[in-house]
């Protein structure tokens, strides 16, 4: 959420991104206006989950 440049909550990209959390972020760091929103990458990412290894029975 916090932009690697000035280290300020970056701007909102949707309006499902404006939370609680951003908004006190926001008054702790401050909002970051180096570059436009459209310029980083996700904030989340998807993460694979291995599958459980097959029974080798016993």
């Amino acid at each position: 959420m916090l932009c690697l440049t000035c280290n300020r909550v970056r701007p909102a990209r949707s309006p499902a991104e404006y939370t609680v959390v951003r908004a006190q972020a926001i008054t702790v760091h401050g909002l970051c206006t180096c570059a436009q929103p459209g310029a980083w990458p996700p904030e989340t990412y998807e993460v694979a989950v291995a599958a459980s290894p097959p029974d080798r029975g016993g």
